[in-house]
Formats: structure tokens, sequence, C-alpha cells
């Protein structure tokens, strides 16, 4: 994996007790970062597109859940939602943005679920909006290794699609917001095949004989 980000300050720093927002907090990466900064005493919000299957999937009274659907068609809707969960009760401290679907068309394409729509529309929609966030003092972004080989394979393969294109977008638009309005501090993650379980591919982590994935500390 790689990483990028701004020049770290006294600003970015974070204090047990902040309120961090995750963005795909039911996904793989999603679930085991959320259940590790809650446990590091980190007061956790999660916008999901259903409330109730995030609550279930969590399974901690705890971790705060708020509405989002960012491929939703009431633009106003969108914004008020993305507005409430970044400001609601004081506004938070940290965004987290662990969106992503397949490079490649499958299901999970579905109700447009595609590179387009997530990598690139909804994390720059997330970004403008984080950029008027007084509270707000860092966003770190997972995308992928490889944005910036997409002409070497296997990246060209990969990106038949435009899925590393796409993520590249989300991180120019997370950079140049921390540019604008109240500014904040940034990190850009980019790792390659994530395993260790018990929810990224722990199939593929008994098979290569890797451990202690999902005991691993997060830092943020």
């Amino acid at each position: 994996a790689t990483a990028k980000g701004s020049p770290s300050s006294s600003k970015s720093l974070l204090n047990a007790g902040d309120k961090i927002l995750i963005f795909g907090g039911t996904g793989g990466v999603g679930q085991l970062v959320t259940k590790k900064l809650n446990t590091n005493g980190y007061k956790m919000r999660i916008a999901a597109r259903d409330t109730q299957r995030a609550d279930e999937t969590l399974d901690d009274e705890t971790i705060e859940t708020v509405p989002l659907d960012l491929t939703g068609d009431d633009v106003e809707q969108v914004q008020k939602d993305l507005e409430n969960a970044l400001s609601a009760d004081g506004g938070v401290s940290a965004v987290v943005i662990s969106l992503g679907t397949t490079a490649f068309p499958t299901q999970k394409w579905k109700d447009g679920n595609t590179p387009q729509a997530i990598d690139r529309d909804a994390v720059t929609t997330i970004a403008k909006a984080c950029s008027n966030v007084e509270t707000l003092k860092k966003v770190v972004l997972v995308t992928s290794v490889g944005v910036n080989r997409i002409k070497e394979m296997p990246f060209l393969f990969l990106n038949l699609f435009g899925v590393l294109d796409c993520k590249r977008d989300g991180e120019d638009a997370v950079i140049a917001a921390s540019q604008e309005g109240s500014g904040f501090d940034y990190v850009v993650i980019r790792p390659g095949r994530l395993v260790g379980g018990p929810y990224t591919n722990l199939d593929v982590a008994k098979l290569l004989q890797i451990e202690g994935g999902a005991e691993n500390g997060v830092s943020i």
C-alpha cells in the first residue's frame, strides 16, 4: 500500500471522544475501521442507505447511523442528508471514506453502483461538502494501488472500465476541497488486496497463511 497526504498540523490531531463519520462503514474495510475506532474511544457515526441494515450489521448500540443515499435522484434530499451527517450535534472531527464497487460489471453495479457513480461522483460530493464543515480536522480516503500506473500491467487491465480513473478523480476532489473553505488535513491510502478477515477476504487470508489482519491497529 502507499499513502499521501497534507503536512500534519496540530489542527488534525484527534482526541478520544471526537466524532468520526464513516462512509462505507458496513463494507469489509469500513467495518474493521469502525469497530477499531469505536474501541479506541471515538464516537462513531455511519452514513448508510439502509440504517436498519447498518445497525444489524454493526450490532453495536454505541454506533450512530444516519440515512444517506449518495446515488439518489433527489439532489436536494441527498444534500440535506449529507449536511446532517457531517454537521448534526456539533459536527464531526474526522471523515473516513471507504467507498467502492467492483472494477468490472457485476451485480454490484445494480442500481447505479458504478465506479463513475461511487468512486468519482459520490466521493466528489462528499469532498465538496467537507470543505464547509468548520469542525472537520481530517479526511481519510481509501482508494487503490495503481491509480498512477494505469498504463502498466496489471493496472491497465484493471482499469478497462475506468475504476482507477474514477478513484484518482476522487482523490483529486478531496485534495482540492482540503484547500477550500474551512480547510482540513487529508490522507489518501492506496492499498493493494486487503485480506485478513473477518470481513476482508478471509478465505484468501487462510490460503496464503496471513494472520492478524483483523487484530492490527487502525491509525487515523
